[in-house]
C-alpha cells in the first residue's frame, strides 16, 4: 500500500502541475478591442509574459505588433539573464497594424489567403535586406546583438495547409550572428480568429526532413486549437 504522505505530496504536486496547465492555456491577449486565448503550440513552449515579450519585439517586422511570444524555458531564462540568447525553437503571435481594428468576412480571407500564397515567397527574397538592417537596427538599440544578424539563402516550401480561417506557408533559411550560422525552418500561419487577422510564425533549427514535417504539424494543430478557443 501506498505511504498515504507520498500520495498527499503527489495529489498535491499534480493539482499544481494541472493548475499551472490551465493558467498557461487560458491566457488572453488583447488586439483589435478583442481578447484571444492563446494555447502554447507545444508543450515545451512557454510565454514570454508582459515583462518580457518586449524582448522579442524586434523579431517583429515593424508593419506587425506583437501579442504573444512562445519559447523554450532555458532559452527565456538565459534571455532574462544576460539579455540575449540563440533561441532554438520559438514562436510569434503578431496582428497587422493597419488591419488590427478591421473585421474581416470569409470571402475577404480568402482573397488575403490567396494573395499572401503568391507574395510569399518574393516579398521575402524581395525584402531580406531591409528584413535584416532593421533586425540589427533593433538588436543594437537594446545592446543585445554579439554581431550583426545575417540572412541568407531563402527557400520556398509553398503552403504548409490550407483551410477555412487558416493557411500556412513554410521557408528554410541560413541565419548567421558573428561566426555562428544554423539553418531555420519557419512556417507563417495566417488566421481569421474572431473576425480579425492574426499571423502566427513558428521557428525551429533545421535537421533534416522531419524538420519540415514538424513545422507543418505543429502549426496546423496550434491553427486548430487557436481556432477552437476563440469560438
Amino acid at each position: 500500500m501506498r505511504n498515504p504522505l507520498i500520495s498527499a505530496l503527489l495529489a498535491t504536486a499534480l493539482l499544481q502541475a494541472c493548475a499551472g496547465l490551465l493558467a498557461q492555456s487560458s491566457i488572453t491577449y488583447r488586439a483589435g478591442l478583442k481578447s484571444f486565448t492563446l494555447p502554447p503550440p507545444t508543450s515545451g513552449l512557454v510565454e514570454a509574459g508582459p515583462d518580457y515579450r518586449v524582448m522579442f519585439e524586434q523579431l517583429a517586422p515593424t508593419a506587425n505588433r506583437l501579442i504573444a511570444a512562445f519559447s523554450q524555458p532555458a532559452d527565456l531564462e538565459i534571455l532574462r539573464a544576460e539579455g540575449g540568447a540563440a533561441l532554438g525553437t520559438y514562436a510569434l503571435v503578431e496582428v497587422p497594424r493597419r488591419a488590427e481594428f478591421n473585421d474581416i468576412s470569409p470571402e475577404q480571407f480568402k482573397q488575403i489567403a490567396e494573395s499572401m500564397g503568391t507574395q510569399f515567397g518574393a516579398s521575402v527574397v524581395a525584402t531580406l535586406k531591409d528584413q535584416q538592417d532593421e533586425i540589427n537596427r533593433r538588436l543594437k538599440a537594446l545592446n543585445s546583438a554579439p554581431g550583426d544578424v545575417t540572412l541568407d539563402k531563402p527557400v520556398q516550401l509553398g503552403t504548409l495547409f490550407s483551410k477555412p480561417d487558416a493557411c500556412a506557408y513554410g521557408m528554410l533559411m541560413s541565419v548567421s550572428t558573428g561566426n555562428k550560422s544554423k539553418k531555420m525552418a519557419m512556417g507563417l500561419t495566417l488566421l481569421r480568429v474572431q473576425s480579425r487577422i492574426l499571423f502566427v510564425y513558428t521557428y525551429t533549427e533545421y535537421k533534416d526532413e522531419s524538420t519540415v514535417q514538424w513545422i507543418r504539424t505543429t502549426d496546423e494543430h496550434w491553427a486548430d486549437i487557436i481556432l477552437q478557443s476563440n469560438k
